[in-house]
């Protein structure tokens, strides 16, 4: 059915319910599954402009990193246990866009996500991610709106 799916994690009380949507369409056929999660740019280690060597000291980058990895880490042990392999990868930068230009770069066939019930407050501050990617996405995307 799908080849490439693409699994966007956050790590909300949502992300047990999008991975299992995602193992249950990987089941049909033998796809290759992306799990990723983004790491706003405000926290990412590496940019083009340091140099080797360079020591970086700076905590809240390092939780962040270690958190999403975690998050990455935990929906590949429950793909795992519904026997689909996977990928993990963490990527920088503001999730929609940067899920929207994962997708393309990975081919995907498909993307599941989540959603989250934003306040009025936070539509207008933070914006929706889920819809982000639904008006940007290169291919269908497959929202989970339940356990939010």
């Amino acid at each position: 059915m799908f080849d490439v799916i693409l699994v966007a994690v956050d790590g909300s009380s949502q992300t047990s319910q999008v991975v299992a949507l995602a193992a249950k369409i990987a089941q049909h056929g033998a796809p290759t599954v992306y799990v990723t999660c983004c790491v706003d740019e405000a926290y990412a280690f590496a940019n083009q402009q340091e140099q080797p060597g360079d020591v970086i000291e700076y905590p809240a980058a390092t939780a962040e990193q270690d958190s999403a990895t975690a998050v990455v880490t935990r929906a590949l042990q429950q793909l795992s246990a519904a026997g689909i392999q996977a990928k993990g990868n963490l990527v920088v930068g503001s999730a929609g866009e940067t899920l929207v230009s994962e997708a393309k770069s990975k081919g995907a066939s498909v993307i599941v996500m989540g959603h989250r019930q934003l306040s009025a407050f936070g539509r207008i501050f933070k914006g929706s991610v889920s819809a982000e990617v639904v008006a940007n996405a290169p291919c269908p995307v497959l929202v989970e709106v339940r356990g939010n």
